[in-house]
């Protein structure tokens, strides 16, 4: 169920107890923006052709521990941008990208989108979406996915360089509720009942962050992202007329709002959510990032830029510097190639795994 009106005016109180900042209303901004419900969706898909780069939320610097967690939040703006020159009918989308499990079939994920869109045209839209992944298991099931949910709001009255903090919420129920704020009013958009919905009814109640493998040894295994912050496109925007800006990306941790702790790059061909799913499925070519003393100062911050460079995956783009040693060696692997990366951490774990088995299995015998 969908808790929502058709047109949606600003004229509701801060969710203070859910939100990462301390809203207050004003009446004058609750005269300005205006959310209208359109069918003009626009899908951030999975394995396609859309480009993607993102950022995702690193817990630990070996790479391997991921965590549940009650919301995520990211403020997105697109500063320095003109749609006037994107390419006819195309469009450019910037926000979070959360996974979620199912709670008792093995093989089957949730992957959420919360993103702002401009397009083509100067129109400014949210768009919130969910897809439920089924993983390869052989021999009888091959890698499927089905959009469960989309909806689409057309934005008026404020500027696409406003910043704006996007926020999903898991509740104990299965609901899953989205809010925005703005010009210093937060804004309760929907509530989705996802455990609600058609094969939907045993996910997890909560989201997921952090990393993990795949659990595949050499060479099938990779890493699994599971809170990514970025941009995605219906194709390249070859231009550099367009900028976006995501910045203090953070996790609820029961009661504890928290900032991503580090963080690292993403390309679209790599940028796995389960062991066969990616969001976007091609690199977005050409776009380079500012990050953390890349010359920002901000070191919870990210701008994603067209100048034909492109962003390794695998960039530092910010840490916990008391750890810097120990990323600067993960992170010269990965500049070398994300694949290396992937394989020479999964044969690591592996191999360490199966020699505790192999200890625990000699000393019951001793």
């Amino acid at each position: 169920m969908v808790l929502l009106n058709a047109r949606i005016l600003i004229m509701l109180l801060p969710l203070l107890a859910i939100s990462p900042l301390a809203a207050s209303v004003s009446a004058e901004a609750a005269q300005m923006i205006e959310l209208a419900q359109t069918e003009n969706h626009h899908i951030a898909e999975l394995n396609s052709n859309q480009p993607y780069v993102a950022g995702y939320h690193v817990k630990t610097l070996d790479l391997l521990a991921r965590e549940r967690v009650q919301a995520t939040a990211v403020t997105v703006s697109f500063p320095l941008t003109d749609p006037g020159v994107f390419p006819q009918g195309s469009w450019l989308g910037a926000g979070m990208f959360v996974q979620s499990q199912e709670n008792k079939i093995i093989n089957v994920d949730y992957a959420f989108y919360t993103m702002l869109v401009l397009d083509d045209s100067g129109d400014f839209f949210l768009d919130i979406g969910l897809h439920q992944t089924r993983e390869l298991s052989v021999p009888l099931q091959m890698p499927t996915e089905e959009l469960i949910f989309a909806q689409t709001w057309h934005i008026s009255g404020m500027a696409p360089t406003t910043p704006v903090t996007l926020l999903a919420r898991c509740d104990s129920e299965g609901c899953v509720h989205y809010s925005l704020t703005a010009s210093e009013t937060t804004i309760n958009v929907s509530s989705v009942n996802v455990a609600g919905l058609p094969k939907c009814e045993t996910i997890t109640r909560q989201f997921y962050a952090g990393i993990a493998t795949n659990g595949n040894s050499f060479p099938l295994g990779h890493y699994v992202y599971y809170f990514q912050f970025g941009v995605i496109s219906s194709e390249i925007i070859p231009n550099n007329h367009w900028s976006v800006d995501l910045k203090d990306p953070q996790i609820l941790r029961k009661t504890d709002w928290n900032l991503a702790e580090a963080a690292f790059s993403i390309q679209g061909d790599v940028s796995y959510l389960d062991s066969d799913w990616m969001w976007g499925g091609m690199p977005y070519d050409g776009v380079p990032a500012q990050y953390y003393q890349n010359p920002l100062e901000n070191p919870y911050e990210v701008i994603f830029f067209y100048d034909g460079r492109t962003l390794p995956a695998g960039t530092i783009l910010w840490q916990d510097t008391s750890s810097r040693l120990n990323v600067s060696v993960a992170i010269s692997f990965t500049n070398l190639g994300q694949a290396l990366t992937a394989v020479i951490a999964v044969s690591l774990v592996s191999t360490y795994i199966r020699l505790r088995k192999l200890r625990k299995r000699a000393q019951e015998t001793s």
